[in-house]
């Protein structure tokens, strides 16, 4: 990696085509007074200009007035600059992709570029409406209810587009393709699909110990096998997100238990014959859009049982790292842990003690190893880069770690807890970090 130089920014208001460094700048730079360089900021914005060097004392770069206005850089306390030949990169350019002024997540992507003006990154939010075809660049947010035409494509794009049905569009697909062409790395490029992910890391032998028994396309023949061996098996849509269709049935002393998921509800029906809860629950859909998966003895607290949401993020230097675990407590009757059902959170350090006593500090690292285990071997799913993974982890009443779902963008109701306020910043910081490294300003791994 080149190293970069953090430089003080001002604007040069003349007109002779002049980028302005100080003399120490442009020592670190290898560049000399009146030299003709080339100036790269985003995936393919370039402009020319000479070399000249100004008597401030401080690392500084001046640029000229119509590129300092048209990136809104005053923004900004500092930008990072390398050189590469004879080409000056400045950046890093980072847009995060979501769903524009309406998106439920903005008030989490203002505070990101919030911190990336801090850091002295070239940071906004946009949508796929907002990318220009014709010049290859866009209208985006720069600063919480200013949005600036022009922007560069940036080298690095977070993709939080946050339903499928957006996400599968083919205007959208075609802008992220695109974007790639031109230059651009797209992070967390999609949702997944929890077959071919379940495929997938079957494949790696050391993290069969993590997955739970998980087959494709259930049959009344099979759910009797899995209920003879675990009681009870989740029913769950291959591209389901949010427990939206998520189904349990459970082997009773007489007879059989059927539970699903509404927007507000959990109810069930109960049925002596198994034949008569599979038809009841897969009448108005294709079964092959399911799986059918062991349910676990969870480990519970106060009667409740359990699961951890596990965030995953890569950093500065491209490294995973395990920013949280939320223990998530499950609503008195109901089968998912999510918010909308009434799940509770309780504080990490109280469910692992309560849960497991003096065994909690290593069950709590199991379920760690579990996440770095499982976010390595995601690296090789998807070949546009993966910077952040939400492991929905359960825990059996022994300490053993089991992956219930990989979240590929996770959501962030968990941090509204004031207990994970934390982890809310580092996560954000995470995400945006990890979009330097991906335009080539990063830091080399500890």
């Amino acid at each position: 990696m080149v190293f970069a130089v953090k430089l003080h920014l001002f604007r040069v208001s003349n007109s002779n085509n002049e980028v302005v460094f100080s003399k120490g700048a442009l020592q670190k730079l290898g560049a000399t007074p009146g030299e003709h360089l080339s100036f790269k900021i985003g995936a393919c914005h370039r402009f020319s200009a000479k070399a000249a060097v100004s008597t401030d004392r401080r690392a500084a770069l001046g640029l000229p007035s119509d590129v300092f206005d048209e990136l809104g850089l005053a923004l900004i306390e500092g930008l990072h600059v390398k050189r590469e030949g004879d080409t000056i990169h400045i950046g890093p350019t980072i847009g995060i992709m979501g769903a524009g002024k309406f998106d439920p997540e903005r008030r989490h992507q203002q505070d990101m570029l919030k911190y990336a003006q801090t850091q002295g990154y070239i940071a906004f939010l946009f949508s796929p409406e907002d990318y220009n075809w014709a010049n290859n660049t866009i209208t985006g947010e720069t600063m919480p209810g200013h949005r600036q035409p022009g922007l560069p494509l940036p080298t690095a794009i977070y993709n939080r587009i946050h339903t499928r049905d957006e996400e599968h569009k083919l205007r959208v697909e075609a802008i992220k393709n695109r974007m790639r062409a031109l230059g651009s790395h797209i992070y967390n490029p999609g949702f997944f699909d929890k077959w071919e992910v379940h495929e997938h890391l079957m494949h790696g032998q050391k993290l069969r110990k993590y997955l739970p028994e998980t087959h494709r396309a259930p049959t009344p023949a099979l759910l009797k096998k899995i209920l003879g061996r675990h009681h009870s098996a989740y029913l769950k849509p291959v591209d389901g997100r949010g427990g939206k269709m998520l189904m349990r049935l459970t082997k009773r002393e007489k007879g059989y238990r059927l539970q699903w998921l509404t927007d507000l509800s959990c109810p069930h029906a109960d049925f002596v014959q198994l034949e008569d809860a599979f038809e009841f629950a897969f009448c108005h859909t294709s079964l092959d859009q399911y799986l059918v998966q062991q349910s676990l003895d969870f480990s519970s607290f106060d009667g409740r049982s359990v699961d951890c949401r596990v965030q995953m993020h890569k950093d500065i230097s491209g490294t995973w790292r395990c920013l949280m675990i939320g223990p998530r407590v499950c609503a008195h009757g109901c089968i998912s842990s999510h918010f909308s059902q009434g799940a509770d959170i309780v504080g990490t350090d109280d469910y692992f003690i309560n849960a497991f006593g003096k065994k909690a500090g290593a069950v709590k690292a199991a379920v760690e190893e579990c996440g770095f285990a499982i976010a390595h071997r995601m690296d090789e799913y998807h070949t546009s880069p993966i910077g952040e993974l939400g492991l929905d982890v359960g825990i059996d009443k022994s300490g053993h770690p089991k992956l219930l779902e990989i979240n590929a963008k996770p959501g962030r109701m968990i941090f509204l807890d004031p207990r994970h306020a934390e982890a809310r910043v580092t996560t954000l910081e995470a995400s945006i970090d990890y979009g330097a490294f991906l335009s080539g300003f990063g830091e080399d791994p500890e």
